[in-house]
């Protein structure tokens, strides 16, 4: 329809043009009067340049024309002017012609694209028709098929297999209820590791409880066997020195080395057993470190590990709680010294690096545990040492490069608002 439209005004045109140019030929044949005006010879295909600037050709060329009798009204001139116009008229009259036949050309074409969309649109009311029906069973039967699927789905969060979200491919009505399912499951998820991370801390505590007192019990009654022992030595190694007796001496100042190292091993047994404070409160990470791998070395199963804690000078200190921190990080110390036992590695060290990284204090556990992260004791590990730090602000990281080398990273905020 726009191009009809468009040829339509476009033949409009060159009707006007032909009698503005029949008029001017009129004008120009009439050799007796004087000379004619300029205007009747110019403006002729103003109207048809936007269609075609070749028209703008054949105006230039009348206008000389024009010009030329204007300037000389002599008759060559005339006759040059005649012929000008009579090339234009024939020039517009030879694409009036295929004006013409274009817009023939494009009635035809319509006409047929008139009766091709009247059949496509019967053929494709029919076919609506069936592609509806279709459509209304495959919803319908869709519908049922995820009903079911949602019923499936609540049955295994009500039996505790909540491991797998429910996919979701709705966006109606049905498709929110399976969104709150998924919602529900996640809280139930969470919920469930909140309770499992308070069972632990406590009991974590109540253990650490129990050890300190026992430790101290233990420290406070060997101590004073060990003095006693130490003193009597002291007394024999001097004696033995007053007598020459090297043998004596040298025995008694093995029994009074030995004795402090007893002593200096229930005082370290005492301070790692110690329970830190549940509370928030400043926390210097190097002396929790030390103190964690201390305990950590008195379990059977890790004494073959070698524990190492390299701390950087002038560490901040943290403003955190130290009974969270440290049982995360024995946590995740067991998670890697069993990851070393089952690989047969125990003798691979396990180096704690404490560093200050811009606005945080870094802990990273370097170890060469092959660390499994699908495997089940590995993710709950690591999910409830994260839960634990995550109200405290401290990122866990996990890293392994390769397939030889794990490291798992402690963020800790220097900044942290006090509450």
């Amino acid at each position: 329809m726009q191009a009809l439209n468009e040829l339509s005004r476009h033949e409009k045109a060159l009707v006007l043009a032909e009698a503005a140019l029949s008029a001017a030929r009129a004008a120009s044949g009439e050799t007796g009067r004087e000379r004619p005006v300029p205007e009747t010879c110019t403006g002729l295909f103003a109207a048809l340049e936007e269609f075609d600037p070749g028209y703008a050709r054949l105006e230039r060329t009348v206008g000389r024309r024009c010009e030329t009798l204007v300037e000389s009204p002599v008759s060559a001139n005339w006759i040059a002017l005649r012929e000008a116009l009579a090339r234009a008229a024939d020039e517009l009259e030879i694409r009036h012609g295929r004006v013409a036949d274009e817009r023939e050309a494009q009635l035809v074409a319509y006409r047929r694209a008139y009766d091709a969309v009247t059949l496509e649109t019967v053929q494709l009311s029919i076919l609506g028709l069936a592609v509806f029906g279709s459509a209304a069973a495959w919803f319908f039967s869709r519908l049922a098929r995820d009903i079911r699927r949602l019923e499936s789905h609540a049955r295994q969060i009500v039996q505790g297999r909540r491991g797998v979200m429910l996919a979701v491919t709705r966006s109606d009505e049905l498709g929110e209820l399976m969104h709150a399912v998924n919602r529900m499951a996640t809280d139930l998820d969470e919920r469930e590791q909140r309770i499992a991370l308070d069972n632990q801390q406590r009991s974590q505590h109540e253990k650490m409880l129990a050890v300190g007192a026992l430790a101290s019990g233990v420290a406070h009654e060997v101590n004073n066997p060990l003095a006693v022992i130490a003193g009597t030595a002291a007394s024999l190694r001097a004696a033995a020195l007053e007598r020459g007796d090297e043998a004596a001496a040298a025995a008694a100042r093995d029994i009074v080395a030995q004795a402090h190292r007893a002593a200096q091993v229930a005082r370290h047994l005492a301070e790692a057993a110690a329970p830190p404070a549940a509370e928030r409160d400043w926390v210097d990470l190097a002396a929790l470190a030390t103190r964690t791998v201390q305990w950590m070395r008195y379990d059977r199963r890790y004494r073959r590990v070698g524990f190492e804690v390299h701390a950087a000078p002038a560490l901040p200190a943290v403003f955190s709680s130290a009974q969270a921190v440290q049982q995360a990080l024995m946590q995740l110390l067991s998670l890697v010294c069993d990851s070393l036992a089952s690989q047969g590695d125990l003798h691979v060290p396990v180096q704690l690096r404490l560093a200050q990284e811009a606005d945080t204090v870094c802990l990273a556990i370097e170890s060469g545990a092959r660390l499994d992260p699908t495997r089940a004791d590995v993710q709950r590990s690591i999910v409830l040492a994260r839960a634990s730090l995550a109200p405290l602000a401290i990122e866990l990281a996990f890293g392994q490069e390769g397939s030889m080398r794990g490291t798992l990273k402690l963020a800790f905020p220097i900044e942290s608002a006090q509450p």
